[in-house]
């Protein structure tokens, strides 16, 4: 939504997955002299390692036959994030398999040996797949995502992953770690203490005895909590460069005045929310509440 979703004309973080290292030469002379980044991997094991740690704007790889553990990749990586184009290395005679990777989520396919013309017109092609910001909209100031979330804790992480994503990987790295933490902390409480009113002595009692996942299933499978939902909002406001979350959920909500009093104090017990308002108030000075107690809000500055 910010930096890395900007003009088709900006330099690109390209991800080649091929364990030939001739065809990761090459990619890389030519996707220099274009003015872009390459990461290389050469196993899709680590592949996908470098995916999740880099946040490439496009992938190029090998299906690595026979045993097309390149398919697996492909399908990983549209799970992760479908927005971001892949194309695929394949040779004249594995045609099958090349409608295979393109049915799995591929958006092209470049054939080897890979001459500089074929490449250039691949890669324009994936460059103008991907989504345009808000920034490149005349007229547009402001932009919104929704997500909304069962109780389910096990979900947490991958929607802060997207959430990150989407919505913030023009911050520099340090801050996105830090919104990361906040957001995981934030969401988890909405889950766990708002929608399935799970007590912190309980959580650690549960997860003492190695009991924590048969408490979150009787807790979802309660009539009294299982149709709460969390709301995500995630608001960028083009005009004033400000990204604000708003976390809410369904549950009775707290006393967060007597937390926000005591948001110094690292150690706070007896309420699972202490840790996560500690933690998000380190890194976002401006968190506020709504009365109930049960939606949060802070904001990101991105100027």
């Amino acid at each position: 939504m910010i930096a890395t979703t900007g003009s088709h004309t900006q330099a690109r973080t390209l991800l080649v997955v091929a364990d030939n290292a001739d065809t990761q030469t090459v990619i890389l002379e030519h996707a220099r002299a274009k003015g872009h980044s390459v990461i290389s991997a050469t196993t899709p094991a680590l592949g996908l390692t470098t995916f999740d740690m880099t946040q490439p704007d496009i992938v190029i790889m090998d299906l690595f036959l026979p045993e097309q553990e390149g398919m697996l990749l492909v399908k990983q990586i549209r799970e992760r994030r479908p927005t971001c184009p892949i194309v695929l290395l394949t040779d004249a005679g594995h045609v099958e398999s090349t409608m295979e990777g393109l049915r799995a989520g591929a958006l092209d396919y470049l054939q080897q040996p890979i001459h500089e013309e074929a490449f250039s017109q691949v890669l324009q092609r994936a460059i103008h797949s991907l989504p345009a910001s808000v920034d490149d909209a005349p007229g547009v100031e402001r932009l919104e995502y929704v997500l909304v979330m069962g109780p389910d804790p096990n979900y947490v992480e991958s929607t802060v992953t997207w959430l990150i994503q989407g919505t913030a990987m023009g911050l520099m790295e340090a801050r996105q770690l830090h919104l990361r933490a906040a957001l995981q902390e934030l969401v988890m409480n909405a889950v766990e203490h708002g929608c399935l009113e799970l007590r912190y002595q309980d959580k650690i009692e549960a997860m003492a005895k190695d009991q924590y996942d048969e408490l979150i299933q009787q807790r979802r499978l309660d009539a009294r909590f299982r149709n709460r939902r969390v709301t995500i909002r995630a608001i960028y406001d083009k005009r004033q460069q400000v990204l604000t979350y708003q976390i809410a959920d369904e549950g009775k909500g707290f006393n967060w005045k007597s937390r926000l009093n005591h948001r110094l104090d690292a150690c706070a017990t007896g309420d699972v929310s202490g840790r996560g308002i500690f933690l998000a108030h380190s890194f976002f000075s401006d968190i506020t509440y709504n009365d109930k107690g049960n939606e949060v809000m802070f904001t990101v500055h991105l100027a």
